[in-house]
């Protein structure tokens, strides 16, 4: 994949466990945005719900780390003008993670309708950069469609990525 990514830092999984009950994190991750408006610590989690019978469904998310929380807080907007490279980087930690767990799905929307939207533009621009064994699928809700090939043009309300080799 030719896309920029910013370098990431494994995170300890077990640093999180009294903070989300009910919820596996498989992977963490930190990294960090630079850009015109400073310096932002960004985490992102790859989750299952414990007890789910699904067991192959996990989720992506991210944000900025809070460190007086100690939470990640999806909503904030850094308006770094670095948004591919913040895309690219997510998208190699779900790579590594597929290529980890070959049998998985991973499951992302954007915290808001409009993010998901920015975040389906951002994919729209990098699309044929993308491995050939990756396959991403939009959601689409309506009249219970759910989730078809990604398409440009198309409004999806999710993205759900998985590898070719299953």
């Amino acid at each position: 994949m030719s896309v920029s990514t910013y370098d990431t830092e494994k995170i300890n999984t077990e640093d999180y466990i009294d903070t989300v009950p009910g919820i596996d994190i498989m992977d963490s991750r930190r990294f960090f945005s630079e850009g015109r408006n400073g310096r932002f610590e960004l985490r992102a989690f790859i989750t299952r719900i414990r007890h789910d019978s699904r067991r192959e469904l996990f989720n992506i998310g991210f944000g900025v780390w809070d460190q007086t929380r100690q939470a990640v807080d999806d909503k904030i907007q850094t308006r770094n003008d670095d948004m591919r490279l913040i895309l690219g980087t997510i998208t190699v930690i779900v790579l590594e993670f597929l290529q980890n767990y070959p049998f998985a799905y991973v499951y992302a929307e954007g915290s808001t309708l409009a993010r998901t939207r920015l975040y389906q533009r951002e994919i729209s621009k990098i699309l044929d950069e993308l491995p050939g064994d990756l396959l991403l699928y939009g959601l689409i809700s309506a009249e219970d469609i759910g989730f078809i090939k990604f398409r440009r043009g198309i409004n999806f309300e999710g993205f759900l990525l998985s590898l070719s080799n299953r």
